[in-house]
């Protein structure tokens, strides 16, 4: 099996590349979000690249190649799903890095195993990808969504009074300068208080869509919970296209409830606090986790630096 490798080194490399990238494009259009697409499927073709690599004489120069080759490869796989339409770059910039680490910590991986079966074939490629991939996809269909909340908070010199007025009439938000907003990540554009069918809702208008806000509890002065009635589309993707079916922008990221409480403060001041709660089901959880709290927090942001600024000068 050695002397196969050796004659054949990188046809090797082709087919087993070649192998795991079709599965990795058939994940992405099924839409199975998950540990086995942003992380098993990258260490497990670093690996191959790694392990592979010990039947030549390994020096740092030609370690640093491979990486310098498996980031040009990462590149041209991204504007491959960008041209096809299958998605957009937003999520792409986002997830590279952390792909990028997988196939780096597989190479290492592989290169080290690969030096340990130098004198003694023991076939330990194969048991890697036999037992990684197959175990991080059953992972994956049997994980549960994982719930969190991000909370903000800003205070105002204007009393909870005022603040209170300005939440039960409209209110239009300023445009934002945060470069993920300007590139297509949803964020509102105004808010306003109406009757809805006899109750009490809010109708939010965002640069991607309008949303009908239900109204769970309204405490005056105090504190206003909403629920959406339709979930709204955490972005519209950069993309060649008007419009890409990515699977992730539909059913991975659920707003469970906003909510925006006022405490009042000595000296006419008043500290609101904004809260959302969400559910989300894409994996790594942990790294999209920081993603989505980063977004929330800035848009949570955005919309108390403009209550800030509306209620002072008035």
């Amino acid at each position: 099996m050695k002397s196969v490798f050796k004659k054949h080194l990188y046809l090797s490399i082709f087919v087993f590349v070649t192998l795991i990238i079709g599965i990795w494009f058939l994940l992405v259009l099924k839409g199975d979000y998950g540990v086995t697409m942003f992380f098993t499927i990258p260490i497990s073709i670093g690996f191959i690249i790694g392990y592979i690599k010990y039947f030549k004489e390994i020096g740092v120069r030609k370690i640093l190649l491979t990486i310098l080759k498996i980031i040009i490869g990462l590149v041209i796989l991204s504007l491959i799903l960008i041209g096809c339409g299958i998605e957009g770059a937003i999520c792409i910039i986002m997830a590279i890095p952390f792909i990028a680490f997988a196939m780096v910590i597989g190479f290492m991986l592989g290169a080290v195993i690969g030096i340990l079966d130098e004198r003694r074939y023991t076939g330990s490629v194969f048991l890697f990808l036999l037992v990684i991939n197959p175990a991080s996809y059953i992972f994956d269909q049997n994980s549960e969504p994982i719930q969190d909340t991000v909370t903000t908070e800003i205070i105002v010199n204007s009393s909870s009074d005022q603040v209170w007025k300005l939440l039960s009439t409209e209110i239009l938000f300023s445009k934002p300068d945060f470069v993920l907003f300007e590139k297509g990540v949803s964020y509102p554009k105004s808010i306003q208080l109406i009757d809805h069918d006899g109750n009490l809702a809010y109708k939010c208008k965002t640069n991607n869509d309008e949303l009908n806000l239900k109204i769970d509890e309204y405490l005056e002065n105090k504190k206003v919970r909403f629920s959406l009635e339709n979930q709204t589309v955490p972005m519209k993707e950069m993309s060649l296209y008007d419009e890409i079916d990515a699977k992730h922008l539909h059913d991975y990221f659920i707003v469970d409830y906003g909510e925006i409480s006022l405490q009042e403060l000595s000296g006419n001041r008043t500290k609101i606090t904004a809260k959302t709660q969400y559910s989300y089901k894409i994996a790594p959880n942990w790294y999209w986790k920081k993603w989505s709290n980063y977004i929330l927090d800035k848009m949570q942001g955005h919309v108390l630096n403009s209550i800030k600024k509306q209620s002072e000068n008035e």
